[in-house]
């Protein structure tokens, strides 16, 4: 059984690995990973001009987290989207699309995650002791007081009259 620091150390760890592969993929990594399908034995779309390719598939997977995208890729690889077609790579807008739902795995690993780590925060947190919540009370009491003298007494009669 791990301690709460240090578990609190690996989920932290766990977290930040998580934000890392929810980035967007840089260029060179949609260049990859086209290449990669191309590689593959899938065909580029007839419909997007060889010299737009790139920009094409760059500009629709601009904001696609990286981690989507390697397992859209891997996905398409191995045949595994009903809709695509073995011998053709998908539409950017497609490639995109798969992209995205690959990544909500991971999306929502690390919502679990930094819920877990605030929860354990949470209770890391030490239980106030007697002595401060007497203080706290005290506090409160003064407060009260002043608050029902300050509306027993009568208001100042104005000046100027």
């Amino acid at each position: 059984m791990t301690t709460l620091p240090v578990r609190l150390s690996n989920l932290n760890e766990e977290i930040g690995r998580l934000a890392d592969s929810q980035r967007p993929a840089p260029p060179e990594r949609v260049a990859e990973c086209l290449d990669a399908l191309k590689r593959g034995g899938m065909a580029a779309p007839a419909a997007i001009a060889p010299t737009d390719f790139l920009r094409e598939y760059t500009l629709a997977l601009s904001n696609v987290p990286a981690c989507g995208l390697m397992a859209a890729i891997v996905k398409l690889k191995r045949g595994e989207y009903a809709t695509a077609k073995p011998a053709f790579m998908p539409l950017p807008a497609e490639l995109a699309a798969f992209a995205r739902k690959e990544a909500l795995g991971a999306r929502e690993d690390m919502a679990r995650a930094r819920a877990t780590a605030e929860t354990l925060q949470a209770l890391s947190r030490p239980k106030p002791s007697p002595e401060s919540k007497a203080r706290v009370r005290a506090i409160l009491a003064r407060f009260r007081g002043q608050v029902s003298a300050d509306r027993a007494e009568p208001p100042l009669p104005e000046q100027g009259q």
